[in-house]
């Protein structure tokens, strides 16, 4: 399996995660610019863990049980699966925030 086919496979795994996620940083970043906090950095991702959590968790309660043997039977593990969408989903707010910190984080 190629590099291009893992992502393609993670994205579709993790699809709705990302997009969830993609709409939070980009909300967390627009609060951020218009007045930059340390104190919301942290509770950014903190709020963060816990709306992953509750995503996963209604991922895992809808997902079709079959489906997962898709994965499965292409030498993936699910849990990597997981971990690796968790993994980019958290990356991307960190990127985010570090460049609204070098944006208007000079006190």
């Amino acid at each position: 399996m190629t590099l291009r086919d893992r992502i393609s496979v993670t994205w579709n795994y993790g699809k709705v995660l990302f997009l969830t996620g993609a709409v939070y940083n980009l909300m967390c970043a627009g609060f951020q610019s218009g007045r930059f906090s340390y104190a919301f950095m942290v509770d950014a991702f903190i709020l963060k863990a816990a709306l992953t959590a509750i995503i996963l968790f209604l991922v895992k309660l809808f997902r079709d049980r079959d489906a997962v043997f898709f994965y499965i039977n292409l030498g993936l593990s699910p849990r990597r699966l997981v971990i690796s969408t968790v993994l980019i989903d958290f990356l991307a707010l960190a990127a985010l925030m570090a460049i609204m910190y070098m944006i208007h984080g000079q006190a």
